[in-house]
């Protein structure tokens, strides 16, 4: 609205006004849904094209690209209900921010290299029905928390680097009738089509057998250097008996003709200081 209020002594002019659109006044998104919008613009890498500045549902003709919007009639507010950027290139990591968009009904962040682990914190929205983070480059466990989407409809995440035990209630659990894929995940055990997980080790389990056979050879690094040791030293003073065995056997030999000598000694000497027998007068 323009008012216009004259000044003392000058009078207001105006030759035209022209009016481009008028935009009715509409209600706001929900600011904690704006705010983890903007967080996972940061997590996710998203690409400057995208802008995401502003409002994400005001006005509704320009809503941020990927993102649906929905009116609530009995609170008179914008919420999000579809994230939808599948094949955009994205580089980052999912982090827990998304669980504030407790509204959302699907996800769909599939084709992209967003690595890292599932956040847990992905298996609070009660409202979700459809999830599909495949082909990325996501690591770790599938959250136990899965669990507790009852209302999941769709869960695709193959194509990952997860491993680890698929949760129970992802198989015939409480999530019944549900389309699930976790293939090409090699780590991945526990479901029908993946290996059995008793003969599959864990991420952990592979990490414990490393750091054993680590310990193991350095022990045995150690004890072969100890024995080789005792060896040299025991080699070592073969050979300086064997050295020394020439002389000290000949004074053996040296001593022996000395005693075997002393009995011939003392008879030569008696035989020439014996006067012999004397005639007695």
């Amino acid at each position: 609205m323009l008012s216009f209020k004259p000044q003392r002594q000058s009078t207001a002019m105006v030759n035209a006004i022209e009016i481009l659109q008028v935009i009715q006044m509409e209600k706001r998104t929900i600011d904690t849904e704006v705010w983890s919008l903007r967080a996972l613009k940061d997590t996710l890498g998203l690409p400057l094209r995208f802008g995401w500045n502003g409002d994400p549902c005001v006005p509704q003709q320009h809503p941020w690209s990927g993102i649906d919007c929905h009116f609530d009639h009995t609170k008179s507010t914008w919420f999000i209900d579809g994230l939808g950027l599948d094949n955009q290139g994205l580089k980052g990591f999912l982090s827990d921010d998304i669980a504030n968009l407790q509204q959302l009904h699907s996800i769909n962040l599939s084709g992209n290299s967003i690595h890292g682990p599932i956040p847990p914190a992905l298996g609070t929205i009660q409202s979700l029905e459809y999830l599909d983070l495949s082909y990325n480059m996501l690591n770790g466990t599938i959250p136990e928390s899965f669990g507790n989407l009852t209302h999941l409809r769709k869960l695709y995440l193959n194509g990952n680097l997860l491993s680890g035990r698929v949760p129970a209630a992802l198989d015939g659990g409480p999530i019944r009738g549900a389309s699930f894929n976790f293939s090409e995940n090699e780590g991945l055990c526990g479901v029908p089509g993946l290996p059995s997980c008793n003969h599959h080790l864990t991420a952990g389990a592979k990490a414990g057998v490393a750091v054993g056979i680590i310990i193991a050879g350095l022990l045995f690094l150690l004890c072969g250097t100890c024995y080789w040791k005792r060896r040299q030293n025991i080699l070592r003073a073969q050979r300086l008996a064997l050295r020394e065995a020439p002389y000290a056997k000949a004074r053996t030999h040296f001593v022996r003709d000395v005693q075997m000598s002393r009995p011939n000694i003392h008879e030569h000497f008696r035989a020439y200081t014996d006067p012999g027998p004397q005639l007695l007068t």
